[in-house]
């Protein structure tokens, strides 16, 4: 993973971006709050931020971020940002003009200047925060009223979230692996048909056409073989006519010269007949080496009655299904009462349920609107009766300080003038003139100086007498100098104290001078009339003070609500409920819940009308491939006796047939039975073998003819010569196109052999994209259980932070794929987006602090927030403020035009970098 040491925006330097111009700021570490009020430009310079990190929306919009952030002066938007990244600086130098080729963007280094080179060119903030521009907005930018997350197409949050969590590292991405798998997979089945395998397919299918057409030739060369074989056959039937023309002459020549015997021929040519007929029927009913019997055909007509039986059955279950879609028919039309809340989607009654509740809100809050209001005309006009009961309240309160002050004043002179008179000791002060006091204050000095020269110079001479006389004398001047000195002081402070006494008569006269001035003009009778009006004034401003505070405390809460926005979606509400009143003709909400239970119930209804359809449908399908299996039990056994071309439903017709050949079968050997004891009779011992020589190749010839002369005969005869040249002259004809027909063709064998090693390959690469399908999935299935693991640690971060914001007792905060966020309170489960305004942005606010906690475990970067607790009130304002410090982000840019969120901060924050605009 790539390690982010830190980043930090140090200055941002504007040229020109929307109606700001030449302006600069400078950022520190830790808390920066930014304060101006509304118009100033507080959201603009936020924005320059996030342009200056991940570019401009290219979208073709009316109001796109191009045309909103030009300047109206016409120059170019252009300015820098100097971000800090892991103790380095940066500078992002960037302009933007009309169109996106006129726009340009450089980083350089911000020591030598030097252009840096980086992979996201246009997007810097990829560099230093490792996220897109999307994650950035849903993490640490949050603009006003924008703290809501919704998931779109750029989405990577949950991706890089359990990359760390699954690998350790963000940019080792399992998705990125799938992707390489899914990417191999489409290079062998590719989406236009152009895969490896699909190459192989394609390529299979033109040898398999080729193969076909070898196929055919085959069978076009068999046709002409067959062709051939009976031109052959023809041939030899024409010489077989021939001869037997020639042996019908003989004939002819014999019955004349063998009268005698024409009976006894009639009954052996009866009897070859029969046995003719015999091995024709016999050959009818032998197929293969089996011949056909009454058993062989009772099973075949057993199981075609087993078939037919169960196409009755197939009936009746085609006919309960058309009973079934009838139902589903009228259900559905009865469906099309309650069409209006198919088109409200899934959960309709909570959705109701929640229209309800919203309704109910709405309407309380807009009630708690009046009642402020209300209650401020009440304060109102409780202060009007406060002030109208005051006299001389308008001059009192312009003058209120300087009575104040006046009254201190004169307290305290009273208090001081009393504390001199009570310490003053007059006795004390009862000494001589003070031109006295200084003569002998220099006497004593005089005295001293001399007794202090001669105690030196006693000293210097050792003159012992001498000092012990000085000494005392110079003890004798200290002590008189100290005495004349406390006199002389004592003195001093008599007189000053005598001023001070004066002074302060002076000025307690001049204060009560004063008072009875401001006595007279507020009409008052004595001091302490004048003193309870100024107390029943204290009181008055006090209580106005307070009220007033109210006041402002309850128009704050009122702006709090966003009216018109409340007032709009009552109204939308309301319409949306009278709608469902005018479609289902009901006067209630109740009612319309009552149909939701019969439209549910009606649906489950559906619902099982379907499973009923699917099931007999299933049935259906059993019973054709019970159909398809029995009637292939009964082809095999048809193809035996070359009936499997007949219809089942004909196949009693044709054993029928085969029956009644079976039963001719039997007829015809009784019949040869009696003609063979009835020509035995005939003959009366005569030599039957001589006869049978004589005439064997007449009879044996199958000869039918009726000609009547031999010149007959001789014309038929040349007449199936000129026949036999023809066919001879076709035969040669098709052995010669047979010999030609493979010319410039490959065998079909090579083709087959090219086909199989088509096969293996195909086979290895369909092994392949199995085994990377199966890794796919699997990575798939520990990517998405690596998922469920990191969401209950997510669930839990959102639910402190959002209990911390709230003071609630939430137990429980559910997070889906597209971050719609479901809470649990007690037992009950409910959509967040039921919350109020103010509630629903702290729980958004906990889930981005959650994400960045997990994206940045460090949270070494700045996060950016412009008026986002707007709709909170003081107190969870300054709740949020509290979890933005202790969350200790490397820097905080906060944007604001409340006077009240700086006051948090310096409850909360000892030192932070505070910029007015």
């Amino acid at each position: 993973m790539r390690e982010v040491r830190f980043v930090r925006i140090k200055r941002v330097t504007i040229d020109f971006f929307a109606g700001i111009k030449n302006k600069t700021l400078d950022f520190s570490e830790g808390f920066n709050l930014i304060y101006g009020e509304n118009e100033r430009g507080k959201s603009s310079i936020e924005s320059f931020i996030k342009v200056w990190l991940y570019g401009m929306d290219n979208s073709r919009g009316k109001f796109n971020d191009r045309k909103r952030y030009l300047p109206l002066s016409g120059e170019k938007i252009s300015g820098e940002l100097t971000v800090e990244y892991n103790g380095k600086g940066y500078i992002i130098k960037r302009t933007f003009g009309i169109t996106k080729k006129e726009d340009t963007c450089e980083v350089l280094d911000e020591i030598t200047g030097e252009a840096i080179e980086m992979e996201y060119k246009n997007e810097p903030g990829r560099m230093f925060f490792n996220i897109n521009s999307s994650t950035f907005t849903k993490t640490l930018f949050i603009s006003q009223l924008g703290v809501i997350v919704s998931k779109d197409k750029e989405e990577e949050i949950m991706e890089k979230i359990t990359n760390m969590y699954s690998a350790g590292d963000e940019n080792i991405s399992i998705t990125k692996a799938i992707e390489k798998l899914e990417k191999r997979k489409k290079q062998l089945f590719g989406v236009r048909k152009s895969g490896e395998i699909d190459l192989l397919e394609e390529k299979r299918n033109l040898l398999n056409e080729e193969l076909w057409e070898a196929y055919k030739l085959g069978e076009e060369n068999i046709h002409n073989e067959e062709t051939l074989i009976k031109k052959k056959q023809d041939k030899i039937n024409i010489k077989e006519q021939i001869h037997k023309l020639d042996l019908y002459k003989k004939y002819i020549k014999k019955i004349k010269l063998q009268k005698d015997y024409k009976e006894i021929c009639d009954y052996l040519i009866k009897g070859e007949e029969l046995k003719k007929k015999e091995e024709d029927i016999s050959g009818q009913l032998k197929k293969g080496n089996e011949f056909i019997t009454n058993e062989f055909l009772d099973e075949i007509s057993e199981k075609s009655s087993r078939y037919l039986s169960l196409l009755d059955v197939k009936q009746e279950k085609m006919n309960k299904l058309h009973e079934l879609d009838q139902e589903y028919k009228e259900k559905n039309d009865e469906m099309k009462k309650y069409s209006v809340f198919t088109s409200m989607g899934n959960n309709i009654k909570e959705k109701i349920y929640t229209l309800k509740f919203d309704q109910q809100n709405l309407e309380d809050k807009l009630n708690n609107i009046i009642n402020i209001k209300n209650s401020i005309s009440r304060i109102k006009i409780d202060i009007s009766k406060q002030k109208s009961g005051n006299e001389s309240l308008e001059f009192i309160c312009k003058h209120r300080q300087e009575i104040e002050e006046l009254l201190i004043s004169y307290k305290d002179g009273l208090k001081e003038l009393k504390y001199k008179i009570e310490n003053q000791d007059s006795s004390k002060y009862l000494i001589s003139d003070s031109k006295d006091g200084n003569n002998n204050i220099f006497i004593a000095y005089a005295l001293g100086g001399i007794s202090c020269l001669g105690f030196v110079y006693g000293m210097v001479n050792q003159m012992i007498s001498l000092m012990i006389v000085l000494l005392p004398l110079f003890l004798l001047s200290i002590k008189l100098y100290v005495t004349y000195s406390l006199e002389a002081k004592n003195n001093e402070l008599a007189k000053k104290d005598k001023m001070v006494v004066e002074k302060l008569n002076t000025q307690i006269l001049e204060s009560e001078e004063k008072l009875n001035l401001y006595i007279k003009r507020t009409n008052s009778k004595s001091y302490e009339e004048f003193i309870n009006k100024l107390t029943k004034y204290d009181k008055y401003k006090s209580y106005s003070d307070n009220m007033n505070v109210i006041m402002k405390d309850k128009e704050e809460e009122i702006k709090s609500y966003n009216i018109t926005e409340l007032k709009g979606t009552y109204n939308k509400n309301k319409g949306v409920i009278s709608s469902l009143y005018s479609v289902l003709l009901c006067k209630s909400l109740d009612e319309v819940l009552e149909k939701i239970d019969v439209y549910e119930e009606l649906k489950e209804d559906i619902l099982r009308n379907e499973y009923k359809i699917n099931g007999v449908k299933e049935e259906l399908r059993n019973i054709d491939e019970q159909l398809i299996d029995r009637e292939q039990e009964i082809k095999s056994k048809t193809t035996v006796i070359g009936l499997e071309n007949t219809e089942i439903l004909d196949l009693h017709i044709k054993i029928k047939e085969y029956k009644e050949k079976i039963n001719s079968m039997k007829e015809v050997k009784s019949a040869l039975k009696n003609v063979e004891e009835t020509y035995k009779v005939l003959l009366k011992d005569r030599n039957i073998d001589e006869i049978k020589e004589e005439m064997k190749e007449i009879i044996n010839s199958n000869i039918n003819y009726s000609y009547e002369s031999e010149e007959e005969i001789d014309t038929e005869i040349r007449k199936q010569s000129n026949e036999l040249l023809k066919v001879e002259k076709e035969i040669k004809d098709l052995e010669h196109l047979i010999e030609k027909r493979y010319i410039g063709k490959r065998e079909i064998s090579e083709i087959q052999e090219e086909l199989l090693i088509n096969k293996e390959k195909s086979g290895k690469l369909e092994k392949e994209f199995k085994a990377l399908d199966l890794a796919s999935s699997t990575l798939q299935e520990a990517f998405d259980e690596v998922r469920q693991n990191i969401g209950p640690e997510l669930n839990n971060k959102v639910v402190d932070k959002f209990n911390f914001l709230t003071d609630g007792t939430y137990k429980e905060v559910k997070i889906s794929e597209d971050y719609t966020l479901k809470l649990r309170e007690d037992t009950k489960l409910f959509d967040g987006e039921i919350l109020s305004n103010g509630a629903k942005d702290q729980l958004y606010l906990s889930l981005r602090l959650s994400i960045v906690d997990m994206l940045f475990k460090n949270k070494n970067v700045p996060i950016f927030l412009d008026d986002a607790f707007v709709q909170y009130d003081d107190k969870r304002r300054e709740k949020a403020i509290k979890l933005l410090i202790e969350e200790n982000f490397e820097q905080v840019i906060f944007f604001t035009c409340q006077k009240i969120e700086k006051l948090i901060v310096d409850r909360n924050r000892d030192n932070y970098n505070l910029i007015f605009l």
